[in-house]
């Protein structure tokens, strides 16, 4: 019993001595990411000041407010992919700590079992036990099975000590990755808190502008400047696509679309889910009883709608337009392209490849005095077509 009592606080001591702490890891790369987007913002903070002590137009604090709320929408994304990725590890991390802790009880069971029989045949009763052999041989085997005993139980302490250390490191790791997990949390709220509140200002501007006839005027006569804008970013684009530099593997696939985007005139899938609010060509403003002309058309869709390529393509931009707000352009060669507008979320870059279907944002209502919309127009040879007469009925 006195020898049981021994190894049960031997194996006790053995839990109490194993190594110590790991390093804690950096807690600021989360930051890191958010900087650049950080500093833009109070950029245009700073600018949005500017605008409201000078008494300039409605129009340019919405925009400077989109620009915000874009950039925001932004960080969050990059708040809630670290957080799902730290997530995530802290499951693996757990698993991992469970096996562990099974090996480890297993080492112990083995090593209690090692460290009796030692107690019991290599203490006082080693040499009783082993001239009780009925031959040499059986000496012989006796010794060399004690001493594989002693390695076995050295080898088996050495394991359980190892494992101890590996779970100990593990620990640390997720109790630092649940500060960060915490860290993050804490701040996307902080960024949600300020999106709402931008949103809601942003209302009460549009509100304002709807209301008035003469800024509404305004405003329109400033998205048939950006109508003129576009078609100059189109033709610049097309002007410049030769000397364009893409990465080999998006070349390639990018000149085997030659050809190609001109027959699928009635095939192309819809960009977005919706219904057509203003047609392409003349339709009439009710507001302001006047006649508009519309390079494209507009959908009136749920905000958050997921926005598709039509077609394969390369991202040739990627901007903020007035009366356009986020918008992307999308060449998918021979002078032919697509533009998406009014996006909330923009999840592409420049020089993207993108395929056909593949989501390159959402709805929004950036540059928009109607509310969520996507402003979706097509481009041949630098002339605008009608999307209707492109997309599948």
């Amino acid at each position: 019993m006195k020898r049981l009592g021994f190894l049960g606080l031997f194996l006790l001591t053995l839990c109490g001595h194993l190594p110590a702490q790991a390093p804690t890891r950096n807690l600021n790369r989360a930051r890191q990411q958010l900087e650049s987007i950080r500093a833009e913002i109070n950029q245009l903070q700073k600018e949005l000041s500017s605008i409201q002590d000078k008494l300039q137009s409605e129009l340019a604090v919405t925009r400077n407010l989109d620009k915000q709320i874009t950039l925001i929408h932004r960080a969050l994304r990059i708040f809630r992919r670290r957080i799902a990725s730290g997530e995530a590890k802290i499951k693996t991390l757990n698993r991992q700590i469970d096996s562990l802790q099974a090996e480890i009880d297993t080492l112990r069971s083995i090593f209690a079992k090692q460290i009796v029989f030692a107690y019991k045949y290599m203490h006082n009763r080693s040499l009783e036990w082993l001239l009780g052999a009925s031959n040499f041989h059986q000496f012989t085997v006796r010794i060399q099975y004690f001493r594989l005993i002693s390695a076995s139980a050295r080898r088996v302490f050495d394991r359980i000590v190892a494992r101890k250390k590996e779970e100990s490191d593990l620990k640390d790791e997720l109790s630092n990755e649940l500060l960060i997990q915490r860290q993050l949390l804490s701040e996307k709220k902080q960024e949600e808190t300020s999106v709402r509140f931008k949103r809601q200002k942003r209302k009460q501007i549009i509100q304002k502008i709807i209301r008035n006839k003469s800024l509404l005027n305004q405003s329109l006569k400033e998205k048939k400047k950006s109508y003129r804008k576009l078609q100059s970013l189109i033709a610049s684009l097309e002007k410049h696509r030769k000397t364009r530099k893409l990465p080999p593997v998006t070349q390639q696939r990018w000149e085997r679309l030659s050809g190609n985007f001109a027959r699928q005139r009635g095939k192309l899938n819809w960009p977005s889910r919706g219904k057509i609010i203003h047609p392409y060509g003349r339709y009439r403003n009710p507001k302001l009883k006047t006649v508009l002309i519309n390079n494209g058309i507009d959908i009136r869709a749920k905000k958050g709608e997921p926005v598709r390529c039509v077609f394969p393509g390369v991202v040739s931009l990627v901007t903020y337009l007035s009366g356009y707000g986020n918008m992307i352009i999308i060449d998918h060669n021979n002078g032919y392209y697509t533009v998406y507008a009014h996006l909330g979320e923009v999840l592409v870059s420049k020089s993207d490849f993108v395929e056909a279907g593949t989501k390159i944002g959402s709805v929004g209502e950036t540059g928009s005095l109607e509310g969520p919309l996507l402003h979706f127009e097509i481009y041949g040879k630098d002339t605008t077509l009608n999307p209707i007469k492109w997309l599948k009925r």
